[in-house]
């Protein structure tokens, strides 16, 4: 893993390339590749590439980067891991390409020298890559399947930046700092801003199975080249979609299997050694176990909160780490310790990002690092694909039983009144009257599996900003089609802007913090496809959440271990926020005071919600956390290059 940046003049007049922004573009993202630096750049091309690395395979001088084939003809700054570059390579020197390394970055220049731009049909890995091709003047920014690792972009003033981080594209003199009041209003409702964009005015992300173009006439081109609904890979016999197969439970089940093993060993592969996550959960226990067919000798970390004792896994943990004989390390943390971080992560993050996870995925990372660990496979991605939250559950029964047919049926002017009723008798910024209004209004049911704030809401903490954060809702649905039920939509979903942009987000900030690289073997592209087909029926089994997953792990764990009650990778934020907060309570009043100092696009409803949202013995603890995070990057983070809207001051 590595952190690359860098810039392309478009039609800027009189531009000349300055070394020592590049310089600090590389140096503001060093920590995601702390053992050697590295910069080009091309006068004649009027381009510049810096990055940051990461040894991971080839630890030698020969994997540093920017890397550049031999003839001069193609560089690549490369962030990730290309889990079949061996038989890439194997295919590539059968071709005539002579090897000065044993890096997979290496196969990423000889590949696209050989297929062009199809050539990401042929890699499985995680990755984001900047190509420039000095023959054709074309350039490239190209973002992995499934949106493991980020990579950000700008066009501004006739030149486009790109980045792993937002902090490096703060380094460029000629892009302005500005929050965009629309992305505040779906940050609110997401809990981060959705791609492609970002919380800044002209700062975006690129979307998950995405690239950019660039060519010799500085054309700039969007284009998507991958999506796991039209995409089955070859490892994949296409038979096993027959209806006949994919409704045949132990079919289903031997094929997750068959394609997790698969998942697992190849992310085994390495030159330093690999760790693991452990909660001694289902997720992270099964991920140990098919670890161990590989390597006898495992690192594996857990965290926990001190004054979060209901969340403590220490036990399960460690009788997983017995189990699988395993050099198991812990940590705890307060919530001071919590708190001497946070401003940190918030500047880390870049952006508001408002899942408390992010501070226990700091330590464990930290405590992975101090144990000599680069590499760590982790859980993500797992709930998301088998159905494994009790909320999923509970939107899946609200749909068969009322949602579905209701609202294909029952007539429009039916709908109206009976939303205009409900507005009457339920209280208008409850959850329950904003579903019925989403069903009056034919909008999705489920939107994320993780929302803070709904429509109602929002607006009643907002000074004159409306918007309809359904919109980002509705563009997935409509890429996706109706020919999908609604578990697979509720899983697209999630793969289209929660996994990628918040959990997959967290994990790649807070790991590459500390120089280690996350590895997500449940969000296997082949594993994603498989799953995306396998009807619900089969995920929903008998009202039992991650059924499938269960009954493959049961070859390989206690019972236990499997069907224990669920906690969860938490952090104790609402309990922070509230009455025994002793840091991050005052904290927010703080920040509120300071946000009120001044004009803001928030009203003096946000001082307390509990009031403007009629409700009891609910505090809306992690409500005060999204705005907490957004107060925090306003107020602490770069306040001095902050520009001054019209309703936003910093």
């Amino acid at each position: 893993m590595c952190g690359i940046a860098g810039y392309l003049n478009l039609n800027k007049q009189d531009f000349k390339l300055d070394t020592d922004i590049l310089l600090k573009m590389q140096k503001s993202i060093s920590h995601r590749g702390p053992d050697s630096f590295g910069t080009w750049f091309s006068e004649k091309n009027s381009v510049a590439f810096a990055h940051s690395r990461l040894s991971i395979i080839d630890l030698s001088p020969a994997g540093n980067q920017p890397m550049m084939d031999t003839d001069k003809t193609v560089v690549i700054s490369f962030n990730g891991e290309i889990y079949n570059h061996l038989e890439l390579r194997k295919e590539l020197e059968s071709f005539g390409y002579k090897y000065f390394s044993n890096t997979d970055t290496e196969s990423l220049i000889y590949a696209y020298k050989e297929w062009g731009i199809k050539f990401l049909d042929k890699l499985d890995g995680i990755f984001s890559i900047a190509i420039f091709d000095l023959n054709k003047n074309h350039f490239y920014l190209i973002r992995d399947r499934i949106g493991v690792k980020p990579a950000y972009y700008s066009l501004q003033s006739g030149i486009f930046s790109f980045a792993s981080e937002i902090k490096a594209l703060w380094q460029l003199p000629w892009l302005n700092k500005k929050i965009k009041q629309e992305s505040v209003y779906d940050y609110l409702t997401f809990m981060v801003t959705p791609a492609p964009k970002t919380i800044f005015e002209n700062i975006y992300k690129l979307e998950a199975g995405s690239y950019i173009s660039i060519d010799s006439n500085k054309k700039v081109e969007m284009k998507n080249w991958y999506s796991p609904t039209l995409n089955v890979s070859s490892e994949l016999d296409n038979k096993c979609f027959k209806t006949t197969n994919i409704n045949n439970e132990q079919f289903v089940l031997d094929k997750i299997e068959q394609l997790l093993i698969g998942s697992i060993k190849k992310r085994m592969i390495s030159d330093v050694p690999i760790g693991a996550f452990l909660s001694g959960g289902l997720d992270s226990s099964l991920n140990v176990a098919l670890m161990s067919k590989f390597s006898s000798n495992i690192k594996t970390f857990t965290v926990a909160f001190s004054d979060y004792p209901e969340s403590n896994e220490f036990k399960w943990a460690r009788k997983v780490s017995k189990l699988f004989n395993t050099d198991h390390h812990e940590i705890v943390i307060s919530e001071k310790e919590a708190f001497e971080f946070y401003e940190s992560m918030v500047y880390q993050l870049d952006e508001p990002l408002a899942d408390p996870v992010c501070i226990p995925f700091y330590y464990i990372s930290k405590l992975a690092k101090d144990n000599g660990i680069k590499v760590v496979q982790v859980g993500e991605g797992a709930d998301e694909l088998f159905f494994g939250y009790s909320t999923y559950m509970s939107y899946k029964k609200f749909y068969d039983k009322y949602w579905n047919y209701s609202s294909k049926f029952t007539p429009q002017i039916l709908k109206d009144f009976i939303y205009k009723s409900a507005n009457k008798i339920i209280p208008r910024k409850s959850n329950h009257l904003e579903i019925i209004k989403n069903w009056s209004q034919d909008k999705s049911l489920f939107w994320s599996g993780a929302v803070s704030f709904n429509e109602t809401q929002k607006n009643l903490i907002f000074n004159n900003l409306h918007g309809d954060s359904f919109n980002q809702v509705n563009r997935h649905l409509n890429d996706l089609g109706s020919s999908y039920d609604f578990t697979k939509q509720m899983m697209y979903l999630e793969l289209k802007n929660r996994l990628p942009e918040l959990l997959l987000m967290r994990a790649d900030k807070m790991s590459m913090l500390n120089g280690v690289e996350a590895r997500v073997p449940f969000l296997d592209h082949n594993l994603v496809e498989f799953m995306l087909n396998v009807p619900g029926k089969l995920k929903t089994k008998n009202n039992v959440t991650k059924y499938l997953l269960k009954k493959v792990a049961e070859k390989y764990l206690p019972k236990e271990i499997i069907y224990r009650k669920k906690v969860g990778f938490a952090a104790p934020a609402t309990r922070w926020m509230l009455g025994n907060g002793k840091y991050f309570k005052p904290y927010f009043s703080s920040l509120l005071e300071k946000e009120f100092s001044s004009k803001s696009i928030f009203n003096k409803n946000i001082k307390d919600l509990s009031k403007v949202y009629d409700t009891h013995n609910f505090g809306f603890g992690i409500q005060k956390w999204t705005l907490q995070n957004l107060l925090a990057l306003k107020y602490l983070n770069s306040k001095e290059t902050f520009n001054v809207n019209e309703n936003i001051s910093c």
